[in-house]
């Protein structure tokens, strides 16, 4: 049986990842989280689609981990990483190598500053390397 998978156009990934971002800055820790695992999980279905907001939207979301620097932020900033980790591997080597060095830098900042002997941000850290 042949599967159907319906792609966004252009104009309703700008539209999605717009609202998303938006609750992204504003939401409350658990709002936040699962808007960024929605918005990696659309740069994982439209990959190259998604370039044009690519880097904005990694760029905000570092943002996002650097703001947000507190314990009761940990999981969404573990959820952070691993969505800057998707959306990276989605939209390709190009676009990446555009933001490598933010990314980067952010990570290690964590990893090396930020992380406590128990802290669940170690296991997305890991996988994101």
């Amino acid at each position: 049986m042949e599967s159907y998978k319906e792609t966004l156009n252009a104009e309703q990934i700008k539209e999605i990842t717009t609202k998303l971002l938006v609750l992204v800055q504003n939401g409350c820790s658990l709002v936040k989280e699962n808007a960024v695992t929605a918005l990696a999980t659309i740069v994982e279905q439209t990959k190259e689609s998604f370039i044009p907001y690519f880097k904005e939207t990694v760029g905000l979301l570092i943002t996002q981990l650097n703001q947000y620097t507190s314990k009761e932020y940990k999981q969404f900033r573990g959820q952070v990483i691993e969505a800057i980790t998707i959306m990276c591997a989605g939209v390709g080597a190009a676009p990446f190598m555009e933001v490598s060095d933010q990314v980067v830098q952010a990570m290690l900042e964590i990893q090396t500053k930020q992380l406590e002997t128990k802290d669940c941000q170690r296991i997305y850290l890991l996988s994101a390397w």
